[in-house]
């Protein structure tokens, strides 16, 4: 259970912004279903996209899905996790209204098919922008030095949203670099998070200390330090020999850097398990990445999905699930549901994986993905947008049932 300090709302629409979580997970789990039904769509040629002026259909699609879902889970989860890291008060209010506002517009300008620069900038970098001065504000107010790198990697991220806007760059590569960052903030937050859950979780069924997850170690060093340089090589379009060597090794250490943290005992509960699996995929996809730099057989395609829906949609759900009810003292314990929804959104991960390297069955596997995102996310919405809409468990009620968890027989 995760109890936060937190301000008392007087009524729906205070609790609705009381915490970063509550509208922004919101809108991340909509935009889910609205970017990939009306792609779906689009593929089938049943309708038209308005694309802002230099746009291409795919570059509406990497932006909508990077920028747009996964920029949405991001604040959320930041917002939230800001306040545990810090012990302050969650932003709220009217800054909270701002921020969710200025990516509602960004959504509106977009898919106007605006050609205003003014407009596309204000709305979608604007969002990050404001994003990172929130979170950097509590960092620097606390002294919270540690996590310093994320308002870094925030500010990279505003960066890139207004190279994208402009089209300073090419567009795609942009995206590409996007999906790379994003996989290495989920390498230091997923990677912090991750074995310390699984490690209080086998405290609580007093599993020998030889069984819990490793500390950080040489192996932790080096899966960060090799994933950095990747990205680095990535952004940069260095030689492939170089960027591909170096992709391969952030791969496989960080597997290995998984396989330390007895995500296997975890399988019973898959609130848990689900991070393991989603980080999982940071490792398959920069192996994937990898090895396109090294043979035309193996599409590059194939690594940006791997980590686009394995990595970070499986662990949007994954840690949305774990902060939604952590954040309203609900008992950490995934459902029927939610479980079903980590098991689609890896098997829609395995789908577009394998589109990208079974050309000839391409077209089949994009659509099944899709199908199998779309029953997702509707089953992580249909169980939690009450949540997040609704109150918070009463403290009374939460320490009631931590009590009766402790007793004997229950």
């Amino acid at each position: 259970m995760l109890i936060t300090p937190s301000v008392e709302p007087s009524g729906a629409w205070q609790r609705i912004f009381s915490n970063g979580f509550r509208p922004l997970f919101l809108v991340c789990a909509l935009q889910a279903l609205a970017v990939m039904g009306v792609w779906l769509l689009y593929l089938a040629g049943v309708v038209g996209l308005n694309l802002p002026s230099g746009w291409s259909a795919m570059a509406w699609h990497g932006h909508e899905m990077l920028f747009g879902f996964v920029g949405a889970a991001v604040g959320g989860f930041l917002l939230a996790a800001v306040s545990k890291w810090t012990g302050r008060v969650p932003v709220h209010g009217l800054a909270l209204m701002a921020l969710t506002l200025l990516w509602l517009c960004g959504r509106l300008v977009v898919w106007s098919g605006t050609d205003s620069l003014a407009l596309l900038v204000i709305a979608n970098t604007g969002y990050w922008v404001m994003l990172t001065a929130l979170i950097g504000r509590e960092v620097l107010v606390s002294g919270n030095r540690r996590n310093l790198v994320v308002v870094l990697a925030l500010a990279i991220m505003s960066l890139f949203s207004l190279m994208f806007q402009l089209g300073w760059v090419d567009r795609v590569h942009l995206l590409e670099s996007q999906v790379l960052l994003i996989a290495l903030m989920i390498s230091l937050i997923g990677g912090r998070i991750t074995p310390a859950f699984t490690r209080n979780w086998l405290v609580r069924r007093q599993v020998p200390q030889a069984r819990m997850p490793s500390p950080f170690g040489w192996v932790d060093k080096i899966a960060l330090a090799a994933s950095i340089v990747a990205t680095l090589a990535w952004v940069a379009g260095l030689p492939e020999v170089i960027t591909g060597t170096v992709l391969l090794v952030a791969g496989v250490m960080q597997i290995m850097r998984l396989l330390r943290w007895r995500g296997l005992m975890s399988l019973s509960e898959p609130l848990l398990f689900a991070l393991h699996l989603g980080y999982l995929w940071v490792g398959i996809g920069f192996v994937l990445l990898g090895l396109s730099e090294f043979s035309t057989a193996i599409s590059k395609t194939a690594g940006i999905h791997a980590l686009g829906v394995g990595a970070m949609a499986g662990m949007i759900l994954a840690v949305a699930a774990r902060a939604a009810l952590g954040h309203t003292n609900r008992e950490l314990r995934a459902g029927v549901l939610v479980s079903l929804a980590f098991l689609a959104i890896h098997l829609a991960a395995l789908a577009r994986v394998l589109a990208a390297l079974i050309p000839q069955y391409s077209w089949l596997l994009m659509v099944l993905a899709g199908c199998v995102w779309l029953v997702s996310f509707a089953l992580f919405a249909v169980r939690y947008l009450p949540i997040l809409i609704g109150p918070e468990e009463s403290l009374s009620q939460a320490l009631k049932r931590e009590k009766a968890k402790l007793k004997p027989g229950t």
